[in-house]
């Protein structure tokens, strides 16, 4: 089930970029994605972190939840067993994100875990995009970088922030780092 829900992300994909009249090269330079990249995923040769494909989301004006729905309707309660949570990495294999609540009926918020291998960052470039974000360390030491200043957060400690502005994070320990976000309003609306 999990792996035709990725092969559906490339065709949703591919088949808006289409309806919307976008080249790939068009889709690319909206996105911030390369022609490589969205090439690849529309091939279903790669699958998207989730980064890629909250810019892609944004690009074509949708909701993540678009690409990964599997076609049941959303409900106005959501309950996701620990064995059934959707991940996707965030940046290569290091850093693999968890979806907590995202598939709520007009939600306006999403949530996730993070999971930082030792040395695992957001990727090289800042991430932006609307909305403020909440992060809550639960295990671990995570750096984030918000305009160019840097917060540590450990266990227990948190950080919220404006997601305009361009902010990246990173595990900074030598143990997986661990960190509960919140976003809102939700990415995925």
């Amino acid at each position: 089930m999990a792996q035709e829900v990725l092969i559906n992300i490339g065709e949703k994909i591919k088949r808006l970029r289409k309806e919307n009249n976008l080249s790939i090269q068009k889709l690319a330079r909206r996105s911030g994605v390369s022609a490589a990249g969205i090439h690849k995923i529309e091939s279903n040769e790669m699958i998207p972190t989730i980064t890629t494909l909250l810019k892609i989301a944004n690009a074509l004006e949708k909701k993540v939840s678009f690409f990964v729905d599997e076609g049941e309707e959303l409900s106005e309660v959501e309950y996701i067993h620990v064995n059934e949570r959707m991940k996707f990495p965030a940046s290569g294999f290091d850093v693999i994100y968890e979806t907590i609540a995202a598939r709520l009926q007009n939600c306006i918020f999403q949530a996730g875990v993070y999971k930082v291998k030792p040395g695992g960052s957001s990727g090289e470039e800042p991430m932006a995009h609307r909305g403020e974000e909440l992060a809550f360390c639960l295990h671990g030491q995570v750096e984030f970088t918000i305009r160019g200043e840097r917060y540590v957060l450990t266990e227990g400690d948190c950080i919220h922030f404006k997601c305009s502005i361009p902010h990246s994070f990173r595990n900074i320990g030598d143990d997986q780092a661990v960190f509960l976000s919140v976003v809102s309003p939700s990415p995925l609306s």
